[in-house]
């Protein structure tokens, strides 16, 4: 099989995403894109160089609707209503151009190609103590979530990624059976808990679902109460109105490029392929 390049990565997640995009036009749903896409689309107006994905996020009402009814012939979808999903979000993802190989354990059953990531984004407290604090018990549960999906890989392959003390956890966690079930149950208490606070009934929001950024995404509720489109790669694509303090809030000084030691893809996990 061919691998494909990261100019190839690039051009296949804008394709998903341009359908992405002309389907919440139709349906009226709401986005933005956001992480490094967002950077991508004001520093360099399109792709940063080096990146091989794309994010958007979507409000909790907007996202949970796009998941149920997404449809596109050439696309698939998967999301934490899935029963066999290991995420607490939304991936759209090739399933004809293109195919992937993983190295990470749970994720080798994937039979999907190249995606883009949909994250929800819900409200949360507006005392920064009580924002924080769900963030630290979420991470006891997303390190839990981790532990699950590791679980479900063969014997063999936790031990050559896990320590000697998680291989024990894990193993016994194996022998019972109860990965699956337990994923299953922590994924359900993380959208409890992503969900406790309404979109708009404070004046903060945040992304619960993957807690990379943890106490840093605390960002202020005017940031997304108006879209507005901005060119990325040729096309127009919507961003939230407050994109400068949203991403100042997690990065700093976003149009400083970064060390060139850092320039790195993002999915060096993963190769991707061209179908054959």
């Amino acid at each position: 099989m061919v691998s494909l390049g990261i100019k190839d990565i690039q051009q296949v997640s804008l394709d998903i995403l341009v359908s992405v995009h002309n389907y919440c036009i139709k349906n009226n749903i709401k986005y933005s894109l956001m992480y490094g896409t967002l950077i991508g689309a004001i520093r360099h107006r399109g792709f940063i160089p080096w990146d091989d994905d794309i994010d958007i996020i979507m409000p909790r009402k907007d996202y949970d609707r796009f998941c149920k009814t997404f449809y596109h012939e050439d696309l698939g979808i998967i999301s934490e209503k899935n029963d066999d999903c290991y995420i607490n979000y939304c991936r759209v993802y090739d399933k004809k151009r293109t195919t992937c190989s993983c190295l990470i354990p749970f994720a080798k059953d994937y039979k999907g190609g190249v995606w883009i990531d949909v994250f929800p984004i819900d409200g949360v407290p507006d005392e920064r103590f009580s924002f924080e604090d769900s963030i630290n018990k979420m991470q006891t549960l997303w390190i839990k979530q981790l532990r699950y999906r590791f679980s479900m890989a063969s014997f063999r392959e936790i031990v050559q990624t896990c320590s000697f003390k998680d291989f024990l956890i894990l193993s016994a966690i194996k022998l019972s059976g109860s990965g699956r079930s337990l994923l299953k149950r922590t994924n359900k208490a993380l959208r409890a808990f992503a969900i406790r606070v309404p979109l708009y009934a404070t004046g903060h929001w945040s992304q619960l679902t993957c807690l990379d950024d943890g106490a840093k995404n605390f960002q202020d509720i005017d940031d997304i109460k108006d879209f507005t489109l901005m060119p990325f790669e040729n096309h127009d694509f919507f961003v939230l109105s407050g994109f400068h303090r949203v991403l100042q809030n997690i990065y700093g000084n976003y149009m400083e490029l970064p060390p060139e030691n850092q320039r790195v893809r993002h999915n060096v996990t993963t190769t991707f392929f061209w179908n054959e």
